[in-house]
């Protein structure tokens, strides 16, 4: 007698669970943008003028123009250098054209010419 009692509350459970699984919206799930590219496939490429580097925190300073890709206007901007050989190419004052890539949070030098 107490397993018929007990089954309209399973059977109203299960439904809950089931109606709430049908209404999922993968667009509201944290760290899931359905929409976003994906950052090994995001390179950009831009010029500037290297105003200041520091190579013990891996950051340099660029002033770039528009970045095309980003709809960036120009502005200047530090910018993460995880190939510490790239600082050879990153002199203050020096214009360069560069490519950088969105890696979590951070902005990434990816190459320098």
């Amino acid at each position: 007698m107490k397993y018929i009692a007990t089954l309209p509350l399973i059977l109203s459970l299960s439904g809950i669970a089931l109606a709430q699984s049908d209404n999922m919206d993968m667009k509201n799930m944290p760290g899931m943008d359905m929409n976003q590219k994906s950052q090994a496939a995001s390179s950009n490429e831009a010029v500037g003028v290297v105003k200041q580097i520091d190579r013990d925190k891996g950051m340099a300073t660029l002033a770039h123009g528009p970045v095309k890709s980003l709809g960036w206007p120009a502005m200047t901007m530090s910018f993460t250098v995880e190939n510490k050989a790239l600082f050879d190419k990153l002199a203050p004052g020096r214009k360069v054209r560069f490519e950088f890539v969105k890696q979590g949070g951070k902005y990434v030098i990816t190459g320098v010419e």
